[in-house]
Formats: C-alpha cells, sequence, structure tokens
C-alpha cells in the first residue's frame, strides 16, 4: 500500500464523508417524518430554550429552570445563535447531527491516518467509530452527549499532531458542551502527567493544557446549584427511582448485573458491530511483530481506555458527582477500539494480500454489516407525539396554563403544546434533591387526588400548585392504566391505594365531575377545568 498516495488519500476520505452523510440522512430522514418527531433526550433540554422565540413561555416552570441550570452554556449558545438565524431550538436539534457526524467521520479518519499513515485505515477506523456511535441514540440527541465521541477524536488527533494551540480550543470545547469529556481527559492527562514525573520526564505542554482543563471545569466544581442538594449514594439506594424498575435503575442486587449488565452502573463495552473487537489484538501485534507504519503515538489509544476505566471507578466512588461510571467506559473504549480495528484489519490485508475483489468483498461487508444485522440503524430515538391534535388545541389556551396530566404523553406536552404540566417522568431526574422531591410530591398528590373518592384532595391541589386544566385518558379508571406505564412503579404505595379503589368498586370523584366539567376530548384524552372542579360538591 502506498501511504504517499494524495489520491487515495482523497478517494478513501471522500468515501467516509460519504457513509457519515448517508447515515446522518437516514437519521433525518426520520427526525422530519413527522411534526411532532422529537428525539427522547433532546425534549428535557429544548424545553427552556423556547424562550429564544418567545421570552413569556415557561415562566416560572421548575421544569424549564432546572433544565437550564444544568445545561452547559456553550450547548445553550449554540442553540440561541441558532436561533438567532432563524432555526428555531427543535429543528436545530434534528440538524445538529449532521453536523457533528460529518465531523467525527473526518476527524475519525485524521486521526487513524495520523497513527497509522495509510488511507484504508482511516476509511474503515471511521466507518466502524461511526456505526458503533449510531447504534446508540447519542448523536442523535442534541444533547452534550452527542459531542463526546467527536470531541475526543479531535482532541487525539491534535495530541498526537501536538497542535497545542487546537487543543487547548477542543479542551475548552469540551468543558463549554460536554463537561464530562472534558473530565475524562483531566483524568488522562493527569496519569500521563504522574507517569512522567515517576520517569522524570517533564511534559510542560502537557501540563499546562492539564491547567487549562481543571480550569474551564473550576466553575462546575465550586457552583452551587439552585435545586441542591445532590444525591448522594445512602440516599439513592434507600429510593425507588435507583432500584429496578424504576427511572434510573442503577443499584441491582445481582454483582454481575451491576458491574457488567447494568445501562448506567456496568462496564459498558460495546462489541457492536462485531469487528470492533478486532481492534483489542492491536497491543499484541504492537509488541510482537510492530508494523511499519504504526507510529509510537498510536499508545495514546489503549491510554485513554486505561483513562475511561478510572473515570468508571471514581465515578462510582463519587456517585453521581461525575454522573454515571459506563459514560467513561462507552465512550473511550469505543474510540479506541474503532480507530484499532481500522488498523488491524489494514494490516491484517496487507500482510495476506488478497485479491482486489476480494478485499473489496470485505469492505463491503462492512459497511452494509448493520443495515442487516441491527433492527433499527441508525439508531435516533427519535418518537412523535401521540396526540397532535391535543397540542394545537393547549397551544391557544393562554401561556400560564398548567395541566395535570398522568399519561406517558405528559413528556411531549411541555415540548410540543409550549404549555407547562406539573409532572411528567422524562422531566423527572433524581439527581438534584431541591428538584425531583417537589416534582416527586406533585406526582403523589396527582396520584391520590384523581384516584380519591373525595373531590377535596383535587381541590387542594388544584389551588397549591395552580393548575388550569386537568388531563385524563379514556382508560384512566380502570386498574390495567396503572399498570401499563413504568413511571408508575416508583409511587407503589399510591398506586395499590388507586387500584384498591378502582378494584372495589369505588367510584373516584374526579369521575362524577368529568360530564359538568369537561371542555372538550381530543383523540381519547379528555381536557378538564380545574376552575369548574373547585365549584363542584
Amino acid at each position: 500500500m502506498n501511504t504517499r498516495s494524495i489520491p487515495k488519500i482523497s478517494v478513501w476520505l471522500i468515501l467516509t464523508l460519504a457513509i457519515a452523510t448517508v447515515y446522518a440522512g437516514l437519521a433525518l430522514k426520520d427526525a422530519f417524518s413527522d411534526a411532532t418527531v422529537i428525539q427522547d433526550d433532546a425534549r428535557v433540554y429544548l424545553i427552556w430554550m423556547q424562550r429564544f422565540l418567545d421570552p413569556s413561555l415557561f415562566l416560572n416552570d421548575p421544569m424549564a429552570q432546572y433544565f437550564h441550570s444544568v445545561t452547559p452554556w456553550g450547548l445553550g449558545t449554540l442553540y440561541w445563535l441558532a436561533s438567532q438565524l432563524g432555526i428555531t431550538p427543535i429543528v436545530f436539534s434534528k440538524i445538529l447531527p449532521i453536523l457533528v457526524t460529518l465531523l467525527l467521520g473526518w476527524y475519525g479518519y485524521r486521526l487513524t491516518l495520523a497513527l497509522f499513515p495509510v488511507p484504508m485505515a482511516g476509511f474503515l477506523s471511521s466507518v466502524i467509530l461511526l456505526q458503533s456511535c449510531w447504534q446508540r441514540d447519542d448523536l442523535a440527541s442534541g444533547s452534550p452527549r452527542a459531542f463526546w465521541a467527536l470531541l475526543l477524536a479531535a482532541f487525539l488527533y491534535y495530541f498526537v499532531k501536538r497542535a497545542w494551540i487546537a487543543i487547548a480550543l477542543v479542551v475548552i470545547a469540551m468543558a463549554l458542551l460536554c463537561p464530562l469529556a472534558a473530565v475524562l481527559i483531566c483524568i488522562w492527562l493527569g496519569l500521563r502527567g504522574l507517569w512522567g514525573l515517576k520517569r522524570r520526564s517533564i511534559q510542560r505542554a502537557e501540563w499546562i493544557i492539564l491547567g487549562i482543563t481543571i480550569a474551564m471545569l473550576l466553575p462546575y466544581v465550586f457552583s452551587q446549584s439552585e435545586f441542591a442538594p445532590t444525591v448522594n449514594a445512602a440516599q439513592a439506594r434507600l429510593m425507588p427511582e435507583f432500584q429496578p424498575g424504576g427511572r434510573l435503575p442503577f443499584f441491582f442486587p445481582n454483582p454481575m448485573r451491576f458491574w457488567f449488565e447494568g445501562t448506567d452502573s456496568g462496564f459498558q463495552v460495546s462489541f457492536n458491530p462485531a469487528v470492533i473487537g478486532l481492534g483489542l489484538l492491536l497491543p499484541g501485534l504492537a509488541k510482537f511483530r510492530m508494523p511499519e507504519q504504526l507510529k509510537p503515538e498510536w499508545v495514546v489509544l489503549p491510554q485513554l481506555a486505561g483513562a475511561g476505566i478510572v473515570g468508571f471507578f471514581l465515578a462510582h466512588a463519587l456517585f453521581v458527582k461525575l454522573h454515571f461510571p459506563s459514560r467513561y467506559i462507552t465512550h473511550s473504549w469505543r474510540i479506541a477500539m474503532a480507530v484499532s480495528a481500522g488498523i488491524v484489519i489494514t494490516i491484517a490485508l496487507e500482510k495476506l494480500k488478497p485479491q482486489r475483489w476480494l478485499c473489496a468483498m470485505l469492505v463491503i461487508g462492512i459497511v452494509v454489516f448493520p443495515h442487516f444485522a441491527w433492527k433499527d440503524f441508525p439508531y435516533t430515538g427519535y418518537a412523535g407525539g401521540k396526540n397532535p391534535e391535543l397540542y394545537e388545541f393547549l397551544k391557544v389556551l393562554p401561556k400560564t396554563t398548567l395541566t395535570a396530566y398522568l399519561g406517558e404523553d405528559a413528556n411531549n406536552l411541555p415540548l410540543l403544546s409550549q404549555r407547562s404540566t406539573l409532572v411528567a417522568q422524562e422531566y423527572a431526574v433524581p439527581f438534584h434533591l431541591g428538584y425531583y422531591l417537589p416534582m416527586r410530591q406533585k406526582a403523589v398528590d396527582l396520584i391520590n387526588a384523581q384516584y380519591s373518592e373525595s373531590l377535596e384532595p383535587a381541590k387542594k391541589m388544584i389551588r397549591q400548585y395552580q393548575v388550569t386544566h386537568w388531563l385524563i385518558d379514556a382508560n384512566a379508571f380502570t386498574p390495567g392504566y396503572l399498570d401499563s406505564y413504568r413511571w408508575f412503579n416508583v409511587f407503589q404505595q399510591e398506586k395499590k391505594q388507586a387500584i384498591a379503589v378502582l378494584t372495589s368498586g369505588k367510584v373516584p370523584a374526579l369521575y362524577r365531575v368529568i360530564p359538568r366539567c369537561a371542555i372538550t376530548t381530543i383523540s381519547g384524552t379528555t381536557v378538564v377545568d380545574a376552575v369548574c372542579v373547585l365549584a363542584q360538591k
């Protein structure tokens, strides 16, 4: 293979970006398949960003205030800039994955060539990396985690090239867009620095970059959330939200499941696509038969993976100050294994020297594998709203409208109707108790009020939280309704009491006033006037 062939580099790079465009295009097709389609995680960050379009929306809304407080400054600014160009936050959240995917393909390719200057390796590494990323909904989320892989790949590329100004800009971008990626880089640079001190080899530039990274993270370290305190491990172990079947299952009783299978707690290393596992062979090849083209800087890959392991255990020890431990393993190993896999495959092809048609078949097989092996590829996490007519009805109500709704579609109400709702599962993240405990109490009050034999709990709740409209599904007063939604498992006591009322043949008071207070029924969901409920006896 001719490593100096400019035409080959251009062709392989074009192919890389073409594949990235196809993956992003497939995601874009899903994103714009319906006006109500929105990404699962994006909707919680986008709620407060609607104020870019209309500052009077979501005033004094705890959900909007909370997710504004936890959104990295850089991400919020990026969406604000897009809104100044006339691109709404919802639309921008669907466009952003295209830009991230193309940049990820570019940096994956360049990083590989910086370590192993063979264009085919750059192409294979990038495609494997893109496939690994798109088997999850990270890139489609438009949230901080969408930038993990891109920023790590860009950092490693500039680090290998020793482009210090670019490195500093990347770590600043990390701190502003995805602070957890900056934490991982801190760990990696810190480990390299300690190893350098042991060997009496001080890399001043690396220490400077470490200092810049730490300085950028200090505001996060010393800032006090208005929704403090942060939940700790002892508290979380007692909360059903963190138990199996809860909102964020973390503490699994089975140690094997806790350490290896848990989505948030476990050592999450994905071997999809299958060829990514070949990356584990690179250290052995480098040790026993160093390929001629492989540069010594390739060690940054296992070093990054090692930093991910340290971050994994550190996040467990500091639960949940560094968020979930699996994040550090997933993203660091994905980058290291994907780049290594492309190099290993290229080395194998060079040694075996197969016929060109066989190489072409192998490359084509790697490219098309996900489309036949995986049910959903690329995986986006996009889902459409269940009741578009309801959203349009709510939009014409005053902007101070506050709905109370136990249905699963409450997750979509804030963004698609642009009106506040009392509680919703996707917004009920139990990290900051100052935010979560009041929301949990609202959910408890709502369940109790909706299924009480007396109307007084409903009246009390309406007055206390200033609810304007109560939304009730057609099957809301059947026992099966309370078993149909996973979030209700968090409220076992309230759920049992409600089911007991329904199965005993008793009629909840709210059900009796629906005929007198209903404003309209849209696709099976009845909108009840809360003021009318207050007037009932």
